[in-house]
């Protein structure tokens, strides 16, 4: 009885990532925020705003810029390890994902505009 040889085929994708590698670029997780509105006011000179962000599936450091129509003069958090500025129309906090979650963000305006044309225009992330 003879065998038959069969030459081996070798097939190249070159769409395919190798498994072990397939994952590592992939985004973790998600964060949203949420502008709710007026939080207080003071008088016709301002006042505070409120938003909330939270997040699911994110481990390590957030970095958070959220944009809003008008000038931030201060921001603040329910956080007391999280880390503020302001600038512009731009506040960024930056903070650990094991935080209190959902984050209570409130949004000063102290230059004489009204607190109730406060909107949020967007917001970006990242996480280190």
């Amino acid at each position: 009885m003879m065998n038959t040889y069969k030459k081996p085929v070798v097939t190249v994708d070159a769409g395919m990532a190798e498994g072990v590698y397939a994952a590592s670029g992939a985004a973790q997780g998600t964060l949203n925020v949420t502008y709710i509105g007026v939080w207080d006011r003071w008088g016709t000179n301002g006042g505070k705003g409120l938003a909330q962000a939270n997040w699911s599936d994110i481990n390590g450091t957030i970095t958070l810029n959220i944009t809003f129509n008008d000038t931030v003069d201060q921001v603040e958090t329910d956080g007391a390890s999280v880390q503020t500025s302001w600038s512009g129309k731009t506040a960024t906090l930056t903070f650990a994902s094991t935080v209190t979650n959902p984050l209570t963000i409130g949004i000063h305006l102290n230059h004489g505009t009204s607190i109730d044309d406060l909107n949020m225009t967007g917001y970006t992330y990242s996480v280190n």
